[in-house]
């Protein structure tokens, strides 16, 4: 990651906690940060760690080549 200032972009949403680890440890060893969110609305409740999700975020930057390490075949700019 190289500036501070840019904005982090979603580039994917595991359906685990345990493919949200894999997924950081994939772009860590290619040098790429990332920012890992889970998502349980229910947690406040109580409610069991199998309902939630894990959003995956890296910086604008380094989006395109992250898709790519995660498998995303579309990985063309708009």
């Amino acid at each position: 990651m190289t500036n501070k200032d840019e904005s982090l972009v979603l580039i994917g949403v595991a359906e685990n906690e345990m493919e949200a680890t894999i997924w950081r440890d994939i772009l860590k060893n290619d040098g790429i940060g990332s920012f890992v969110k889970g998502n349980n609305p229910l947690s406040a409740l109580g409610a069991t760690p199998g309902l939630a999700s894990y959003e995956v975020f890296v910086q604008a930057s380094d989006e395109q080549r992250a898709r790519w390490l995660l498998g995303d075949q579309d990985t063309s700019e708009d």
